[in-house]
């Protein structure tokens, strides 16, 4: 079955379905369109897939232009808490 035909198809459900069946539709496209949470931040905000693939390539831009600390750095700042 093709696209069109698919989509004609469940337009027909649609189009007869029972109040239980648009419900179930429904909720099924908005999970659908709504974000991926792959984890949270400390703050209990939510974290997405997009939003981690910006973090990490921003993250590799500060290592690679230097801008980072070392172990021992974070150990010795560490010690004066």
């Amino acid at each position: 079955m093709g696209i069109i035909e698919l989509k004609e198809e469940l337009h027909n459900y649609i189009d007869n379905a029972d109040e239980r069946f648009l419900k179930m539709v429904y909720a099924m496209s908005r999970e659908y369109k709504a974000p991926v949470v792959i984890g949270y931040n400390v703050d209990g905000t939510p974290i997405t897939r997009k939003e981690l693939a910006h973090r990490v390539t921003s993250a590799s831009k500060r290592v690679k232009s230097g801008n980072f600390i070392t172990q021992e750095e974070v150990e010795k700042e560490v010690e004066n808490w």
